[in-house]
């Protein structure tokens, strides 16, 4: 998952240095083992997992952005044996940071999903 989160940077030449992700669990630690995202880490991902997905790039000397959201390990709703990630995270992207003419189609779609969950689940507490 470390090279696929990386893949649009290695495109164009970029890279961050940190992992991708880390473990994150009943005990609430900031990086709490066994699992995570990273080419150091070879843990197996099983249903229940919770890591955080964090990818992200830093300009030296310029800026710095990255995303950390949950993810937890799910069933597939559709695939037998295959596993999925949900995004456990509800708060919204905000629109203005993302260049949506470099985003596929399926990123927009997603992102849109994403804010429609969002929406659904925090208009109740607004």
């Amino acid at each position: 998952m470390d090279v696929l989160a990386r893949m649009p940077l290695w495109a164009v030449g970029l890279d961050y240095g940190h992992g991708t992700g880390h473990g994150v669990g009943h005990y609430l630690n900031v990086h709490e083992g066994p699992n995570g995202i990273s080419f150091r880490n070879t843990t197996v991902a099983k249903e229940g997992m919770c890591v955080s997905n964090e990818p992200g790039f830093y300009k030296e000397g310029g800026f710095g952005i990255r995303i950390e959201n949950v993810i937890i390990c799910e069933k597939h709703p559709s695939l037998e044996n295959h596993l999925c990630w949900k995004n456990m995270t509800v708060a919204p992207y905000c629109r203005a940071l993302i260049k949506k003419e470099i985003l596929g189609a399926d990123l927009i779609k997603y992102i849109d999903d994403f804010h429609v969950r969002c929406l659904e689940q925090l208009t109740p507490f607004l």
